[in-house]
This record gives C-alpha cells, sequence and structure tokens, in this order.
C-alpha cells in the first residue's frame, strides 16, 4: 500500500522584517479548514526574526504558532489523534509546522504545491520560477515600501493572487488560486523580468 499523499502550503514572512499579521492569518481556523478542503495536509509556516536583532526567532511569530500547537494538541487528546495536527473536517488533518529561517528558501518552496508570501522581491520570484500556485500579501505596517504596487500589478497580469493579511481575505484568496490559471514565469526573458520586478519593487538586490 502506497503512502498517503501529501500537499503543502508555505507561508513566508521574509528575513527582513517580522509579519505577525499574515502569521496570525494562516493559523485562523477558517484558513486551515480552507486548506484542509482543498486537499491540504501540511501547512509549513516561517514565521522570521526578530528585527533589529539577526539570529533571533521572532517571539511573537513563535508565539503564535505555539498557541496554535498547545490548542491542537489538546483537541487531539480529546479525539484520540495525534499530536500536531488540527482537524477540520471528518478524515482529513492538516499538519502545521514553523521554522524562523534557512538560509535558501528554495528547498522549502520546491516542496510546496502554494505559497503564501509576504510581497518581497526574492520570494515572489522563487515561487516563480519554480512555477508554484502564488498568493503575496504585503506587509503595509512597513514603511516607504512598494509592496502593494509590486502585488497589485503582478496580479494584474495573472502572475499570482494578492491578499490582506486578514484570515476573510487570505480564505478567499486561497480559494481563489485553486482555480486560477496562472501565467508562467518568462523563461527565455526571465533575468530581464526578475530586473522589472526588482524594480518595481524599489530594491537593490533580492531579498
Amino acid at each position: 500500500m502506497s503512502p498517503p499523499r501529501t500537499k503543502t502550503a508555505l507561508v513566508t514572512v521574509g528575513a527582513t522584517a517580522p509579519f505577525p499579521a499574515l502569521v496570525r492569518s494562516a493559523i485562523d481556523p477558517a484558513v486551515r479548514s480552507a486548506l484542509s478542503e482543498l486537499g491540504y495536509t501540511h501547512l509549513r509556516i516561517q514565521h522570521g526574526l526578530n528585527e533589529g536583532n539577526w539570529g533571533e526567532s521572532s517571539v511573537e511569530g513563535r508565539e503564535l504558532l505555539q498557541s496554535v500547537s498547545t490548542a491542537m494538541t489538546a483537541g487531539d487528546e480529546e479525539d484520540g489523534d495525534g499530536e500536531g495536527q488540527v482537524g477540520s473536517s471528518p478524515g482529513r488533518r492538516v499538519v502545521v509546522s514553523g521554522f524562523d529561517f534557512v538560509e535558501s528558501m528554495r528547498e522549502e518552496v520546491a516542496g510546496a504545491e502554494l505559497v503564501i508570501s509576504h510581497a518581497g522581491s526574492g520570494s515572489i520570484l522563487d515561487a516563480l520560477r519554480q512555477v508554484k500556485r502564488l498568493i503575496v500579501v504585503p506587509n503595509t505596517a512597513l514603511m516607504d515600501n512598494h509592496q502593494v504596487e509590486l502585488a497589485q500589478e503582478l496580479q494584474r497580469q495573472g502572475y499570482l493572487v494578492e491578499a490582506r493579511p486578514e484570515p476573510e481575505s487570505l480564505q478567499a484568496a486561497i480559494r481563489k488560486a485553486a482555480v486560477t490559471e496562472f501565467k508562467h514565469f518568462p523563461k527565455p526573458e526571465g533575468e530581464k523580468f526578475a530586473r522589472i520586478v526588482e524594480e518595481e519593487a524599489g530594491l537593490m538586490a533580492l531579498d
């Protein structure tokens, strides 16, 4: 008997600034339920590092994941199921796990069917190069950033779905991404496209 197929959604907040609103939305029960209904079995969350303290895990992001892990464990003990899982419909489980930072996100992106990302140009390009379904959530708490404009323009061109860092918006974006026929990354002119994305983001280098 072959092992059950896994289907992973990856959330990434990037390395340069914490984004607790995105983490909080991703672990919301309604969002996890939407993922489960679409057949997702795993939710991986990169919750980031503390701003100004390189190498130190984002305390708020870590605590948010711990809170949902505690709630899931309590529920599983009542159900008699395994630790670290959450039930959103009978017979379906979403396993939630998190980490603060890895040197390269490419392997994490490669293992995901859906990427839910902040609007950093590097994260967007990683997902597009690997032809992933992509939802981008601009961090509007950042000052002097062009994340909203970048996400809106790439959504207009058909490369991704934009969402706000709110459970209702993210849930709707997940359902929309499941049925959207995305435009693929333009491989013949990939580097030119990457430069356009960087310029649109107002960044000198990929993050």
